[in-house]
């Protein structure tokens, strides 16, 4: 396991600090194992094996294969950059715009755009499932049972709320409120201080809280294998259904596409300050239409976080398809 390394990193990390007299660093971002990032399904039909030798193309969700996702090539009209255009610059100058959202070289781990307020919390709908599968993972050190995998296969690619609450159950030993614990200690742990990957309340806190900014390094630590199981998630990631009026809907049809999508629309908690009403009194709701989103083109691996908890799907897909012309393509 990976711990072994974080505690000689700490001890060191903790000597230097007392000797310098300086602040101590953020140990997890700190911390670069000597991994290769992970492949991209250019890689070939090889893609879809696991490390433990089963296949995702060998599960069946919802009657139907793991396979494969890629965009939806739908056009990307003179209109539609237009519009894009205006969401972009709203985007770039106004604290509360409609869409956060950051665009990411996965290789790099540099950001090459994103909003004005990239580290604002929103609800995070079934986008934080993703931190589910990701703290079952590290706990099972990738390892997982083929019920635990058909439940992750189910979580993502066709985003199953009856799965969620099942392993966010099994991560606690079939207790919630322990599974809540430890995906918070997962999220604490890497490094992501305002995400709240968990579903439901952990005594008082209220969960399933995320910003762009840190999905976006959450992407890039997936890519670089930076937990236990990482493999595991971001292929079974690449098998995503559920975005083709979102993100996927306006990049290439030849592209293929990992990530994972968020919906709701309906009352919650404000993420920031946790009040449920608006200064009026009126109930605090929110219209989630949220995506992650990782490909690689022309040899670049990149990742998109693009939330709104008050923008439509289109939105969501006019900022994908429009971030990708202005620095991709």
């Amino acid at each position: 396991m990976r711990i072994t390394v974080f505690a000689v990193a700490l001890f060191t990390s903790l000597a230097a600090v007392a000797k310098d007299g300086g602040q101590a660093p953020n140990f997890f971002q700190k911390i670069q194992y000597e991994n290769a990032p992970l492949p991209s399904p250019d890689a070939g039909r090889e893609f879809l094996d696991l490390p433990n030798g089963k296949r995702l193309d060998h599960l069946s969700v919802k009657g139907r294969k793991l396979s494969l996702v890629t965009g939806r090539g739908a056009a990307f009209t003179e209109r539609k950059q237009k519009e894009f255009d205006t969401l972009y610059e709203e985007g770039k100058s106004v604290e509360d715009a409609p869409v956060q959202w950051v665009l990411m070289n996965l290789d790099t781990g540099n950001v090459i755009d994103q909003s004005l307020s990239a580290d604002m919390k929103m609800f995070g709908a079934s986008v934080s499932k993703i931190f589910v599968g990701a703290t079952l993972l590290a706990e099972r050190e990738g390892d997982l049972s083929d019920r635990e995998l058909h439940k992750l296969a189910e979580m993502i690619s066709v985003s199953s709320n009856v799965a969620w609450l099942d392993l966010q159950r099994t991560i606690g030993g079939g207790n919630a409120d322990e599974g809540r614990r430890k995906i918070t200690e997962f999220t604490s742990n890497m490094g992501y201080n305002r995400t709240r990957g968990f579903q439901g309340y952990l005594g008082k806190i209220h969960g399933n809280e995320l910003t762009a900014s840190e999905l976006g390094q959450f992407l890039h630590d997936t890519y670089w294998n930076r937990y236990d199981g990482a493999e595991v998630l971001w292929k079974v990631m690449h098998t995503c259904r559920t975005g083709g009026r979102k993100a996927d809907k306006y990049l290439p049809g030849d592209l293929y596409l990992g990530g994972k999508t968020g919906t709701y629309s309906g009352t919650t908690v404000h993420p920031e300050t946790g009040a449920s009403k608006n200064p009026d009194g009126s109930p605090f709701r929110v219209n989630v239409r949220h995506q992650v989103v990782v490909f690689k083109h022309n040899g670049t691996q990149y990742g998109m976080a693009l939330l709104t908890n008050k923008a439509s799907n289109e939105h969501v897909a006019l900022l994908a398809g429009g971030l990708f012309r202005k620095h991709i393509l």
